[in-house]
């Protein structure tokens, strides 16, 4: 397999998968270096494993989005031929199979600069939310159409061995789907347009209150360790005490704070913080009919994204600004169900505390308000600040 790298204009360049992890950013260092003022040093990471393919975001400035929907950082999601990876505002990311690496030219004869030539010295650019719904796949994808052609028309020009029947069927199949694809992002650009206002929105990255994601692995608790520890004693030993004391609100009935290996785990109510937040997330009429399963996804990570929001900003207070005896430990919201008898998880997000802090100070009530007309995308700035599990 081979990664496709198309960059504003410039000529797009093929890349071997020849390692299992492959670290994609504008540092020297990465394995594909990408010189662009949109890229992070370390901006995502490919693996392949079982045959199959993942990109995971290494908490990039701006992004790394498929079928217009932003990864979570450090989560890894399927990396298939059918949907590119677009990687900030203006790099298209794409899967290549052999077959079709060749067709189009192949690594040698599309990669004339070095791969370690120097990163352009300047910072990483911040994009707006009204950059990112100007800003989108269809349009990269649409390039990428173009340049297939044409480079394919090059392609013909040089003697190559002939084709068997099947390659040709191949080829045109494939071509066959990167259109597919372009009517079908063009298709959900438009959609999404209809609920998007032309009112101006503040950047997504607030200068002066940038977020901080430091995560070791060991750092970040598992599903299965939450639940294992969810009906254990809260707020009993004395850091415990002293985070209940200075955030009082979360200790209440079954839910407080207990310290599991290296994060502060914060229990909530997944039950009641899942349906206040249906108030401001809508099942998609399509889904209801049976539509694209990727709309019912959509749905799922807005409900337990605003389910976030909204206990963040009922149980943190906003004259909190620091916890010094946790600065070197993480924060983990642990959403669960304890009504039955064998507790259940529901969702969990993991942070450093600063990073916790900043983000309540960022959280608005109006953002709550938008959110009724435009759904969980109005707190996509906080996925800057955190990582799902």
């Amino acid at each position: 397999m081979r990664i496709e790298i198309l960059v504003d204009n410039e000529e797009p360049r093929i890349y071997p998968l020849d390692k299992p992890k492959m670290l994609v950013g504008s540092h020297e260092t990465c394995d594909i270096v990408i010189n662009h003022k949109g890229i992070s040093r370390k901006h995502c990471i490919v693996t392949e494993k079982d045959d199959k393919y993942f990109v995971t975001d290494q908490g990039s400035t701006n992004g790394s989005y498929i079928d217009e929907h932003r990864l979570v950082p450090g989560s890894a999601a399927e990396f298939s031929s059918f949907f590119p990876v677009r990687l900030g505002d203006n790099v298209l990311m794409t899967l290549l199979s052999d077959e079709e690496a060749h067709e189009l030219g192949g690594d040698s004869e599309l990669n004339t600069q070095n791969n370690s030539s120097p990163v352009r010295n300047e910072s990483t650019k911040m994009i707006s939310l009204q950059d990112l719904h100007s800003t989108n796949t269809a349009g990269l994808v649409q390039k990428r159409s173009e340049t297939v052609i044409k480079r394919k028309t090059v392609k013909k020009a040089i003697p190559v061995k002939k084709k068997t029947a099947a390659s040709n069927v191949l080829v045109g199949g494939i071509g066959f789907l990167i259109i597919a694809a372009a009517a079908l992002y063009q298709y959900l650009n438009k959609q999404e347009a209809k609920v998007v206002t032309a009112e101006k929105k503040a950047p997504v990255i607030v200068v002066d209150n940038r977020p901080i994601l430091r995560f070791e692995s060991g750092d970040v608790p598992t599903p299965e360790s939450i639940v294992a520890v969810a009906n254990n004693p809260k707020c009993s030993t004395d850091l415990e005490k002293k985070i209940c004391m200075t955030l009082p609100l979360i200790y209440q009935e079954k839910w407080g704070t207990v310290l599991l290996d290296k994060t502060v785990l914060m229990l909530a109510n997944g039950v009641k913080y899942i349906e206040d937040a249906k108030a401001y997330v809508k099942l998609p009429r399509a889904t209801e009919e049976g539509g694209p399963a990727a709309d019912l996804s959509t749905f799922q990570s807005d409900l337990h994204l605003v389910a976030l929001m909204l206990w963040i900003r009922d149980n943190i207070p906003l004259e909190v600004k620091k916890l010094d005896e946790v600065k070197d430990l993480t924060f983990t919201i642990a959403f669960v169900d304890l009504s039955k008898e064998t507790p259940g998880f529901v969702s969990a997000a993991v942070f450093i505390p600063e990073s916790l802090l900043r983000l309540r100070q960022r959280i608005q009530e109006k953002d709550f308000a938008a959110a009724k007309i435009r759904g969980g995308s109005e707190f996509s700035y906080a996925l800057e600040y955190l990582r799902f599990l």
